[in-house]
């Protein structure tokens, strides 16, 4: 009980991640939390039928654990506008990891079971995420335009529709065009609504670049 209560604490912080569009989200969350079970329900397994419940039953979620972080870490990278990438795929290099050692000892069921309910788990987030993501009420946007009237006229559609600018980032560096005006926009939109349409009104708006 204990456990699966930290497997939904877990699942929530990412949730409420998601929801405000912030990097670690409920794929990433789930996929460490799954890993982590994985390799302590393998280390019980070693402990009582591999090593007859003696030594320390503890030493190789302690090792593997702080090992593999070296080698996900690696995978994350922050891109030209601020966006943090490869964090599911350091969490999904974990879980391998966690797979491979289920495997190693002979709990079979367990690698097996594993690497099914990261497959499933995989296809199922990518369609949540799709769903959240769209229906989010914190957005977030690079936008370049070709003069300041395009970036003023951009916070006026926001005050016009009742949208809150959480913070503004003007940007110099990878811009397409050195004279535009370009910024990173985080914004909360007040009620959910849908991404798409807040991008195609943006996208009629005159002096956009991109």
């Amino acid at each position: 009980v204990r456990r699966q209560r930290q497997m939904c604490i877990r699942d929530r912080i990412g949730l409420e991640r998601e929801m405000k569009g912030r990097p670690a989200g409920l794929k990433t969350f789930s996929l460490v939390c799954m890993g982590a079970t994985l390799v302590m329900v393998t280390n019980e397994f070693i402990y009582v039928n591999v090593a007859n419940s003696t030594g320390d039953s503890a030493r190789m979620a302690a090792q593997v654990i702080s090992g593999i972080g070296f080698l996900g870490a690696g995978t994350i990278m922050t891109t030209g506008n601020d966006r943090v990438k490869g964090l599911t795929t350091a969490a999904a290099l974990w879980v391998t990891a966690a797979i491979g050692i289920a495997i190693g000892t002979g709990f079979y069921f367990g690698g097996i079971a594993g690497l099914i309910v990261l497959y499933l788990s995989s296809f199922t987030y990518r369609y949540i995420d799709a769903v959240i993501v769209a229906r989010s009420r914190i957005m977030r946007i690079y936008v370049e335009g070709e003069s300041e009237e395009f970036m003023l006229n951009l916070v006026g559609f926001f005050q016009k529709n009742e949208i809150r600018i959480i913070s503004l980032v003007r940007k110099d560096e990878n811009k397409w065009f050195l004279k535009d005006s370009a910024a990173t926009i985080e914004m909360d939109l007040g009620r959910k609504r849908s991404h798409f349409e807040i991008l195609d009104e943006i996208r009629r708006m005159k002096e956009l670049r991109y």
